[in-house]
This record gives structure tokens, sequence and C-alpha cells, in this order.
């Protein structure tokens, strides 16, 4: 019987051309490789046309190194599908056999190598998918001494090192500009540890790339290396099972991934739709969205974890959301767990079984959940700070004037005595609150807020701190001074609301809704906060209010974050 070959070579040449990749992970095999091959250099030019209509094609490319070079062997089967020095090994970035030919094809049909050992001369191969398919090139062609052209000499070393050429380029997804661009900061990010670490220099069209944190916890060899560390939390390190079936020989039965989490430094933070602004930009901040994953230093994954939003329902939080770009994560994990994060050949791309899903997403999120508070009490002191300037200029106390009705109100209308305080000095309880409670005010404001309080039964005060406590009540003898925690998330809800009314595109019904939904929520939270004294407790009045309170604001932020997660949940 005739002999059946596995592949019909043109057709599966052009087949295999329909791979995941993307240009610049295409562009990101070339580093792969001379990375592998020790290059401390690696140089990358775009050979363009002129813009057509604003529209650059690309007529080639060519990468450079200073690395070990291919001897003629290693030279002639670099090319083929399948064949890798490295297949199946672990400790390095390589590992299939099929990246640097895949990704060639993917964007060109012809790509020409070059490569050079300390002991031998320059030696040149190629292959091109339009010979073959006309059958002119059947096999990949013996190496031969050649020197490359000379204008590619600035692209390599004398000693050792290998170009790589692609031309023929008729794959082109976008305008070279773009994918220059693209190529540039994708690199900064995805070698940022090789960067770092290993003093790997990539030069893109004679421009250094530089390195991106997206923890922005190390800034040297970025673009801001004078900028602040980002607050790092301590590592969380668990180990996992290696897949006995993908094992390599001598594996360990587990391995560990590491997590590494951080919080964006305050200055690039300072209000709510900061991400968009100039600095944040230049830093990629508004593109920090998701979790960078890393196998063995370099990154395979950067985004979005998929179907994230069905792991830990209930639990968790259902998406990344603008505000998740605040806070960094690196998932680390060493190559042998390849089938437990279901790595690609091509090394694009990571997607965690749903079980590790599961456990990287538990280990996350109280880290998570603390930065989000953090943001928020940041972006709380901030609209308290405007919402202050925006208050009755000739008033010195600089209040806002939001709560003067309630006051008058109160004061207006007839109600018994006090009891809880009847027996308290006001002098000597208004004194202690302005030492404790208004260190913020001059001692002349001190006189005038004295001087309000006895003026009036109930006075409102707005402040920020931390915790769940979103009311505090103080007694200063036949007067009381309610206390508002502008960073308790009910007040963030109900300001926004109030706040977008203002805009001519408010939804009106629906931000009223709203309203009456956090109305409802506030008084089942006192309900609650209330049911949680027994029959027969012993409290003293002050006590009881003061843990009434503390209930009141747990519940009610519990019950506020249910019911923006709902929202979040009907939206997706």
């Amino acid at each position: 019987m005739t002999k059946v070959r596995f592949f019909q070579d043109a057709n599966a040449l052009d087949s295999l051309r329909n791979s995941d990749f993307d240009a610049v992970s295409a562009y990101g095999e070339l580093v792969d490789n001379s990375i592998e091959a020790g290059a401390k250099n690696i140089h990358i030019r775009f050979f363009n046309t002129a813009a057509d209509h604003g529209y650059q094609h690309i007529q080639r490319i060519a990468v450079g190194d200073d690395g070990s070079g291919m001897d003629a062997e290693t030279l002639h089967r670099c090319l083929q599908v399948g064949w890798s020095t490295r297949f199946d090994k672990r400790d390095g970035i390589g590992r299939f056999g099929v990246g640097m030919t895949l990704a060639a094809i993917h964007e060109c049909k012809r790509v020409e190598i070059y490569s050079k050992t300390p002991s031998n001369d320059w030696l040149w191969t190629y292959i091109d998918l339009d010979e073959n398919r006309r059958g002119e090139q059947e096999t990949i062609p013996d190496p031969v001494p050649a020197r490359f052209p000379k204008e590619y000499e600035e692209l390599l070393a004398d000693n050792s090192g290998t170009l790589v050429i692609w031309s023929k380029y008729d794959r082109q997804s976008a305008n070279a500009t773009k994918l220059i661009n693209d190529a540039i900061v994708w690199m900064g990010r995805t070698y940022r540890y090789f960067i770092w670490e290993d003093g790997v220099a990539i030069t893109v069209d004679g421009e250094l790339v530089k390195a991106i944190d997206p923890l922005y916890v190390r800034t040297e060899k970025t673009r801001f290396p004078n900028d602040p560390a980002a607050k790092e939390f301590p590592d969380i390190v668990f180990d996992w099972k290696v897949d006995e079936f993908d094992a390599p020989e001598g594996a360990p039965d587990e391995s560990p991934v590491r997590i590494k989490m951080s919080l964006l430094p305050a200055f690039l933070r300072p209000t709510q739709g900061s991400g968009g602004a100039p600095e944040a930009t230049k830093r990629y901040i508004h593109m920090n969205d998701g979790i960078s994953i890393l196998r063995n230093r370099r990154e395979v994954f950067y985004g979005h974890v998929p179907y994230w939003r069905y792991v830990l329902r209930g639990q968790g939080w259902p998406r990344f959301e603008e505000k998740d770009r605040w806070w960094g994560c690196e998932v680390h994990f060493n190559a042998i767990l390849d089938r437990a994060f279901t790595v690609k050949n091509i090394k694009r791309g990571a997607d965690p079984s749903p079980h590790l899903k599961e456990v990287i997403k538990r280990q996350i999120l109280p880290t998570r959940q603390y930065c989000l508070e953090q943001v928020d009490e940041v972006w709380s002191e901030i609209k308290q700070k405007n919402r202050e300037k925006d208050s009755t200029p000739d008033d010195p106390l600089g209040r806002p004037d939001d709560h003067e009705d309630a006051e008058r109100i109160a004061k207006h209308t007839p109600t018994d005595k006090s009891a809880i305080d009847s027996e308290k000095d006001f002098d000597k309880e208004a004194d202690d609150f302005m030492k404790t409670k208004a260190k913020n005010y001059n001692e002349e404001q001190k006189t005038v807020l004295k001087a309000l309080f006895a003026s009036q039964p109930f006075t409102i005060m707005e402040d920020t701190w931390q915790g769940s406590q979103f009311v505090e009540t103080n007694f200063l003898g036949g007067k009381a001074v309610l206390r508002y925690n502008m960073s308790h998330i009910f007040f963030e809800e109900v300001y926004d609301i109030i706040e977008s009314l203002e805009d001519d595109e408010c939804d009106a019904h629906q931000a009223a809704k709203n309203l009456k939904a956090l109305l409802d929520l506030l008084i089942i939270a006192h309900s609650k906060g209330q049911a949680r004294f027994p029959k027969d407790a012993d409290l003293l009045a002050e006590d009881f209010v003061e843990s009434l309170n503390a209930n009141w604001g747990q519940y009610l932020r519990s019950y506020v974050r249910t019911w923006k997660k709902e929202i979040a949940d009907d939206q997706s």
C-alpha cells in the first residue's frame, strides 16, 4: 500500500498559518528564542513602505541578537515544525518546538535565518511558502556559508548571534505604527523580569524597550524610575499537584503557585475616573485590567481571567470593574504546571483549571477588598474636601450647607428633652468633642462650632474614617452632634446618585428607584442591628447607642454591597 505522510506539506502549512498567534505575540517568539540563546541585546527593526493614506505597510521585519548562535545541524532543523533542542523541557521559556515557525508563517511567507557560533562562520537557510506550494522547496535547504546584508550589521554582534528576517509580509493586521507601539508595550510587560534580573536589552527601531510592571512595585528600568513604589503585600504561596500525565521525568508531586499583589500609589488615584488621566495613561494604568500570569518569569497571560464570574458565585466579585485597576496581581508558576494552567503550545494565553481558578480567586479576595476600601477612602476624602469648597461662602466653618434644612426643622419642632445626657455638662462635653473630633479646626472655628452646637438640638457634620460605622452620635448635654462617615458605601452611593441628577442624561426614574432601595436598606439594616441585642441585655444607654450604630453600619455596608453586586450581575 502507498505510504501516507502525516502532512500534505503545502496545505498543512497554509492551515497552520491560522494559529492563535496575534502579531505582537508572534514577534515575541523571536525574542523568546534570543533569550533562550543567552542574548543580552535583542534588536528588532521594521521596514515599512511610505504611508498610503495614513496606513503604513510592513515590508519585512529583522531581529538580530548577540546570543550563542546555532551550529549547522541546529540551524538546519530550527524551522522544522515540532523540532526543538528544548522539546518538553520545563526550565526555560520554550518547550513545544512549534513557536518559531508558526509565529513566522502566521505573519509572512518567507523566513531567512543567519546564525553564527563563536567557533564557526555565518551560515544561512530559509523557507518560502510560495516555493513550497510550487514544488520548488520540499525540504529545508542545507545551511550554507553566507554573510548577511550590510543593512543589518548594527543589529548583530561580531562574535556570535542570530539574524531572523521575515519578508513577503502578507498578514498585516493593523497599521504598522500601531503594531510597533503595541509591540513595545507588550514586550516591556512580557519580558519585565528578564529586563530587571537578567540584563536583557530589547530595542524596537532603535528605541529601548522599558519594563512595565503591572504591580507598579518596581520602578527601575521603567519610563518613570523616580515614581514612589506601590504598596506590596506579602506573597501568597500554595502548592499545586503536578498532573501525572504531563509531568516530566523527575518532577515533584507538587509545585508552588505564587501570588503577588499590590496597591498602586495614592497620587495616581486621587479621584474616581483617574484611570484616564494623563499621568495614568502614560504609565498604562488605563490598561491595568485583570491579572498577569507568568510562566517561568515570562508573562503568558494578561487581562480578565476567562469565566471568572462563574467562580465562587455569590462570594466574590462577578467581573473586573474600573476600580480594580488600582491594585495589581501576578500569578507565578513553574512550567511543570502547564496543564493546570492550560498553557497553549504557542505560550499565548493561560486559563487555570476550574478548581485552580477557584483557589486563586479565594486567595486574592481579602487583599482585593482591602485595596478597594483604601481607594474608596481616598476618593471619599477628596469628595468631602470638594464639597467643603462648594460650601456657603460666608460660613467660617466651611461646612456643606446640605444639612441646614434638617437642622432647622429639628430646631423648630417641639420635642421632649434628651434624657440620655441630661446630667452632662454641655461646656465640658463640647470642649472634649473639640479636642478629639474637631482637630482640623482652628481655635476661632472651634469657638464658632461650639456656639453652633449650643444654638440647635442637632448638628450634622461630615467626616471620613475607617470602619463599618456610618454614623456616630455624640451627646453633649442636651445637644447632639451626628458625624456622618462619608467613606461608608451607603453615603458614597447616595451622593453619587444625587450628583448624577445634575447630569442632563441621567435616568431620573432609575435614580429614584435606587434611592428608594437605599432608604429601604437603611431601615432594614437598622432593624437587623436592633435584633442583635437579646431581650435581657443589660446595657447603659450610651453603650447601647454605640453598639447599635456599629451593628447598623456593618449590616448596611453588607446590604449595599449585595445590592451593588446584583446590579452588576444584571448589567453583565
